[in-house]
């Protein structure tokens, strides 16, 4: 919804209205996985792989096509962040080397957006308790704090990339998320 040539609210499918200043549409991509259905592969999003991403004994995936188990937040993800194929495909180097060791990263992603640097660490689920840690949404500069079932799961910030690199440090650490504010204000 607009008003003057600004967004105010985002209507959801079932009718929802939620209030916003901003809205980022972030579009997915589908992984090409067609040439691979009679290979025995597990495919769903992607080739289905196990914690140190092999999804048979001795073929392993990397990048994204691969769909693996990540431990550190106890799900299965995919993520498609040219970062993540780097960092991927050396876990599975080390591991095609016998170093067998979980691929568990906090997933992390960049945009720079006209004026605005938007940086997140961790994942961003749907019905996430979020609380500004730093900043303030009306100054355009703050991070928030996503929380999942009672922990931190995820850090966004909006130019606000030294505040951010600190705060980050909740979602490696599991830490206790401080709880929902609604003012978009919030001293640390």
């Amino acid at each position: 919804m607009e008003s003057a040539g600004r967004v105010t609210a985002v209507e959801l499918a079932d009718g929802t209205k939620l209030d916003a200043d901003a809205v980022v549409v972030g579009v997915g991509s589908t992984p090409t996985t067609q040439w691979l259905a009679d290979s025995g592969l597990l495919l769903g999003n992607g080739v289905e792989c196990d914690a140190s991403c092999q999804a048979v004994p001795g073929i392993y995936a990397a990048g994204d096509v691969a769909s693996w188990h990540n431990p550190h937040f106890d799900m299965r993800m995919r993520v498609e962040h040219r970062l993540n194929a780097t960092e991927q495909g050396m876990a599975v180097a080390a591991n095609i080397l016998g170093e067998q060791r979980p691929f568990d990263p906090v997933p992390y992603f960049w945009s720079d957006q006209y004026d605005a640097r938007i940086q997140a660490f961790g994942i961003f689920p749907a019905h996430a308790d979020v609380t500004v840690m730093h900043g303030s949404t009306e100054d355009r500069k703050f991070v928030a704090a996503y929380g999942h079932q009672g922990k931190v799961v995820g850090v966004l910030g909006w130019n606000s990339h030294r505040e951010l690199r600190k705060l980050r440090q909740l979602v490696v650490a599991h830490a206790p998320h401080p709880g929902k504010t609604t003012s978009g204000r919030q001293e640390p």
